[in-house]
């Protein structure tokens, strides 16, 4: 029995201890196996986010720098408007940056989009940083993400079922078929990076955070539950 325990904890399976009784008692029983899947993608698209800013000793003079730049960014994307996938403002906000010795006022409008095609992105971040933008947040995105994610939840399933197949064989029970499966939005832990976007029921992660704008990947973890006899 304790053989038996070792090798279904090697490889990854977990069953319930009702499972183990059922199959003292009939002869079989289920098995519960995690399987995963991976997809690695190439970027279509990007998200990019910005501010516009206005600073000032006080608020009248933030709010006279900050509209000529918020006009400013927002010519540049009128400008790109056909290669806009999605485009959001936030509302203007005035917040004190100083103290009562050194006051300091900023108004800021945060900008996301999503931009088609690398180079437009190239083009659209030379222009809003000419009309003043400092700095830009940029992730990978794909208009298949929905296409990819289908891709690694088959994977997984697949993943599962060798992972079943390996004990049934090595133990010699006969695999019966899957009873129930359960996606789960969950990252594997061979996957060192912290998610950049949750989109369409999945993960998409960069190879490496100083570089977030480089391929990414699609992960799915499915639960399946399969009858086995003895």
């Amino acid at each position: 029995m304790n053989t038996l325990a070792a090798w279904i904890l090697a490889v990854g399976l977990a069953l319930p201890a009702a499972a183990a009784a059922q199959a003292v008692d009939t002869g079989g029983g289920r098995l519960r196996v995690a399987g995963f899947g991976r997809v690695v993608w190439p970027p279509d698209a990007y998200e990019l986010a910005f501010a516009a800013v206005g600073d000032g000793a006080d608020a009248r003079a933030a709010r006279e720098r900050f509209e000529p730049a918020l006009a400013a960014v927002r010519r540049v994307l009128d400008a790109h408007a056909g290669a806009l996938a999605e485009r959001a403002q936030d509302p203007p906000r005035l917040h004190s940056r100083g103290d009562a010795q050194a006051p300091a006022w900023r108004f800021s409008s945060r900008f996301a989009l999503r931009v088609r095609g690398e180079a437009e992105l190239i083009r659209l971040q030379q222009e809003l940083a000419e009309a003043g933008v400092a700095e830009f947040e940029l992730r990978p995105s794909s208009e298949r993400l929905p296409d990819y994610t289908e891709q690694a939840q088959r994977l997984a399933l697949r993943d599962a079922e060798r992972r079943a197949r390996i004990a049934a064989d090595e133990l010699g029970w006969r695999l019966g078929g899957a009873r129930s499966v359960k996606f789960l939005d969950e990252r594997p832990a061979w996957l060192p990076q912290t998610p950049t976007a949750r989109q369409f029921g999945a993960r998409a992660y960069d190879y490496a955070a100083e570089a977030p704008a480089q391929t990414g990947e699609v992960t799915a973890q499915a639960e399946v539950e399969f009858e086995y006899s003895r």
